[in-house]
């Protein structure tokens, strides 16, 4: 059990720190001045983080074929699923922008203008990791897990604010779980937790607008 729980809390600080991003707080007189933002049509996707239990060979869950489907090894694993995640349409750049666009809407503080030859201040958002893994190591239950990172910057190239926010994977995800069963069973669901996680993600970073 201790040992399980090592091995856990080494890959969630293995997430966190190959996701690290600077902070810089938005100055009163850029938060009185910016009105309008444009948000960047391209959002960077970094690798995919996938944790499951010792017994499921998500390979083969998954349709793997040839050499990988005997495989348990885990970038094997990352392979065959995000090879199912495109199979079914999938974008995890796609979600991340839909959501933070949604939650910086939401929160009425800029109004948003296209970035195409916009005067506006740019917003650029990435998502360095994302993915899936279990609450703990004794369970068959996962939670999405996800980076999201973001800054603004002026025309000039300034940096004018930049945050980021992580979900972990652990039993004190804000996130609920699902399986891995379900999650293949109904491949809608990897894109409702993604989009619920990238939101839930989205609100907290333009909070601190």
């Amino acid at each position: 059990m201790k040992f399980a729980r090592l091995v856990l809390l080494l890959l969630a600080a293995t997430l966190v720190l190959s996701g690290c991003a600077s902070t810089q707080r938005l100055s009163d007189a850029d938060r009185a001045r910016v009105k309008t933002v444009a948000i960047d049509t391209k959002v960077d996707k970094g690798e995919m983080f996938l944790m499951a239990p010792n017994s499921a060979n998500i390979g083969l869950m998954f349709g793997a074929v040839g050499g990988l489907m005997a495989s348990g090894a885990i970038n094997d694993q990352k392979t065959v699923f995000k090879s199912f995640v495109d199979a079914h349409g999938v974008s995890i750049e796609a979600i991340v922008r839909d959501e933070f666009e949604k939650a910086l809407r939401e929160s009425g503080k800029v109004a948003i203008v296209a970035a195409k030859g916009a005067d506006a201040p740019l917003i650029t958002v990435s998502v360095p990791q994302y993915g899936f893994g279990l609450t703990h190591m004794l369970s068959s239950n996962v939670v999405p897990v996800m980076r999201i990172a973001s800054k603004m910057t002026d025309r000039d190239g300034k940096v004018l604010w930049a945050e980021s926010e992580t979900i972990l994977p652990s039993i004190a995800s804000p996130m609920e779980t699902t399986t891995w069963v379900k999650l293949h069973d109904d491949p809608k669901t990897i894109e409702q937790e993604w989009r619920k996680a990238a939101h839930y993600l989205a609100q907290k970073i333009v909070a601190t607008l």
